[in-house]
């Protein structure tokens, strides 16, 4: 759609200011907004364009005369840049506005010990990263296959980050932690699931 004549709306894009702002309560989604041109200049629309940073290839939305813009499916922890631009009656496209970038909320992971890694011993301090997300509630299991919890069944945590636990194997076995979290007191519990190897005593 970009033509050789994008010179001519470069006047627009100085009225163009993109800002971006993440939907806290929907994953995966990033709200833009960007500043109408003045009337001597309105525009037949926009065109958005976003593209994963470094070095995606740009995908383009068209959102017609509006100048707000939520876009979906973006995946958490991935950085995001995005640009409007203006096109006329012919099709020719402006230049880009200003390019936002916008990083979507890792969720909670477990951050200590780094998983996969090996266990320092019987004992361990667990801490956790809520990634960007309201959470108000934790829950940790600790089993020996995925999801058990026949090492330990922390029960509700509140808000707290960390957890030391005692007793671990040290016997290099696989060692499986499950982080559960939940928003508010009455939404749904999200679990994720981590490996580890238990620490191997001579």
């Amino acid at each position: 759609m970009r033509s050789n004549s994008r010179q001519s709306l470069s006047g627009i894009m100085q009225l163009l200011v993109l800002i971006a702002g993440l939907a806290p309560a929907l994953a995966g989604q990033a709200q833009l907004a960007w500043d109408a041109p003045d009337a001597s200049s309105t525009p037949a629309g926009y065109l958005l364009y976003y593209w994963q940073e470094p070095s995606g290839v740009p995908q383009s939305v068209h959102v017609g005369l509006q100048t707000t813009y939520t876009l979906t499916g973006f995946v958490d922890g991935i950085t995001y840049a995005c640009a409007v631009t203006a096109y006329d009656a012919e099709g020719n496209e402006s230049d880009y506005s200003n390019i936002v970038t916008v990083t979507m909320p890792g969720g909670p992971t477990l951050v200590s010990p780094p998983p996969a890694s090996l266990l320092p011993g019987p004992t361990v301090l667990f801490a956790w990263t809520d990634g960007g997300a309201a959470v108000n509630e934790w829950w940790l299991y600790i089993g020996t296959d995925v999801g058990a919890n026949d090492l330990l069944d922390s029960g509700s945590l509140g808000e707290a980050r960390s957890l030391t636990v005692d007793g671990l194997p040290t016997d290099g076995e696989a060692i499986f932690v499950r982080l559960c979290s939940r928003v508010d007191g009455d939404g749904d519990w999200q679990c994720s699931d981590f490996q580890y190897t238990a620490a191997l005593t001579p």
